[in-house]
């Protein structure tokens, strides 16, 4: 609702703006036009200037060349009036303009239109000039204002500024209303489409088709949201049933395995098969296991007991127990606790971290038969205690490291990709992180970094 209110001050800011820009520009070639009129009667000769140009020799007027060619380019006539108002001196005068004129006929036309001809008159000499344009060519007007309402055009123009953008914020908060009204149940919808939630807008209005729109894909989310929930459901009930009736006869067949492998009346050739058999039996039920709690831990089925537990004990216990189980010379496990580790605390599911350590440990022996070294080290950073687990082997292959870095299900990875997916996400589940790398001498290295408490 906040980003509706946003984009309604926007609305409503942005239209008033345009509309005091619209007002301020146009009062600004209104301007630019007056001055630019009152330039245009100053170009060439003025009035006076012609009315100068024309001068009397022994009764015999005469008008300069420049002077005639301003008339016949800006003008159409000219006439000169004596005192009694008697045409003594003309130039192209039109027929329909009289000879003589009393005092109130020269009044009359004096400022603006002599039988329709705008006219312009000048003090001369000998009597009145008169200059005549053609009909139709010009337009004259009287403005006439008290000189006190002159003097108040400081205040009233601007307080008109300010009442047309006070108009213009009303209309636009008008029309912004509307919109608001309009966008409302949309915002509203969307907002319960992303709860996976049904919605239902009206499509009546202005945005009739958009609301249509919105319902049509909430309908079609909560579809594929209740099939993907059937999928998922089914195949997590799939696995875990799997995981359950395979339990008894695979542990029956390792039981018989182990007889088989202790008995000293068989040729070792046989009691090494039987280990085989056992071996790879455990092996076995370590994968049903493996699928059975990525599946819970993908779909937030796997619960979490969360206690406060201290990393480095975890450590040191988990790598005690595999130098305790046989491990083979050909690796190495050594930890490396940093001083401000020692005594660090973070709150999780002991279980689970100790499963994703082993994880770690399991995936750098199977994948390195020639043996390696594994090294694992913990310290204390700002506000997190960060796990590092490399070992001097061959490394990720690159495309399992590109899925394990980008977050893929576990149905892009192969020989690597169950037991890390384990580690990412029982990490994800104690709101941690973990990163896998490739060293460039060619080993394998991961970082898990957690909350500490």
């Amino acid at each position: 609702m906040k980003s509706m209110i946003k984009i309604l001050s926007r609305y409503v800011l942005s239209a008033a703006a345009i509309a005091l820009i619209l007002l301020i520009v146009n009062f600004s070639l209104l301007a630019v036009w007056v001055i630019q009129a009152g330039k245009y009667e100053q170009r060439g000769y003025s009035t006076g200037q012609l009315a100068n140009s024309l001068t009397e020799s022994h009764g015999v007027y005469t008008l300069a060349e420049s002077a005639e060619r301003e008339i016949e380019k800006q003008y159409q006539w000219a006439m000169l009036l004596d005192d009694s108002g008697q045409v003594i001196w003309s130039k192209n005068l039109p027929g329909d303009v009289p000879l003589k004129y009393s005092a109130p006929d020269i009044a009359s036309f004096s400022r603006w239109y002599l039988n329709d001809y705008p006219v312009y008159v000048w003090r001369h000499s000998d009597g009145l000039f008169v200059l005549g344009c053609a009909k139709g060519s010009r337009w004259k007007h009287s403005i006439e204002m008290y000189y006190e309402e002159m003097e108040n055009t400081l205040i009233w123009f601007p307080a008109l500024l300010a009442l047309n953008g006070l108009a213009a914020i009303l209309l636009a908060l008008l029309f912004a209303m509307r919109l608001f009204r309009a966008l409302k149940p949309l915002a509203k919808g969307i907002e319960e489409m992303a709860e996976k939630q049904t919605v239902e807008l009206s499509t009546r209005g202005l945005l009739g088709d958009l609301a249509v729109a919105i319902n049509k894909t909430s309908a079609r989310l909560i579809t594929q949201e209740a099939a993907l929930n059937r999928r998922d459901n089914a195949r997590t009930t799939w696995i875990a049933g799997v995981s359950h009736d395979i339990r008894t006869p695979l542990s029956l067949v390792m039981g018989y395995a182990s007889q088989l492998e202790d008995d000293p009346e068989l040729p070792p050739a046989k009691r090494e098969q039987a280990g085989i058999i056992r071996r790879q039996s455990e092996r076995i039920k370590t994968l049903v296991s493996d699928l059975n709690l990525a599946s819970k831990l993908e779909y937030d089925m796997q619960p979490i007991r969360q206690n406060s537990l201290v990393p480095a004990v975890l450590l040191r216990e988990v790598v005690a127990d595999f130098l305790n189980s046989g491990l083979d010379d050909r690796y190495t496990v050594d930890v490396e606790i940093a001083e401000n580790a020692q005594n660090a605390l973070i709150i999780g599911d002991e279980e689970l971290l100790r499963r994703a350590v082993s994880n770690l440990i399991t995936n750098s022996i199977r994948h390195n038969s020639n043996g390696c070294a594994i090294n694992i080290t913990l310290e204390k950073g700002l506000g997190n205690c960060i796990l590092r687990i490399f070992d001097n082997g061959t490394g990720f292959p690159q495309t399992v490291l590109e899925d394990l870095n980008q977050a893929q299900d576990t149905a892009g990875l192969q020989n690597h990709g169950l037991g890390l997916t384990i580690v990412r996400q029982i990490v994800k589940a104690h709101e941690g992180s973990t990163k896998f790398h490739n060293l460039p001498e060619g080993s394998c290295e991961v970082i898990i970094s957690l909350p500490a408490k």
